[in-house]
């Protein structure tokens, strides 16, 4: 009996935001409405539209 290979299925990598008081190595956490460190507090809001 032969066997079908799975395909190993992997989504595109989505570039995170760097923390800018922590640098590299630290990305911020995207949340509905801001970025966020949860290692120094820092929050960025998201801009509105409309």
């Amino acid at each position: 009996m032969a066997e079908k290979k799975k395909e190993l299925k992997t989504k595109p990598y989505k570039k995170k935001k760097v923390c800018p008081k922590c640098g590299h190595g630290t990305s911020l956490a995207d949340h509905k409405n801001r970025f966020s460190c949860g290692k120094c507090g820092y929050t960025e809001m998201k801009a509105k539209n409309g």
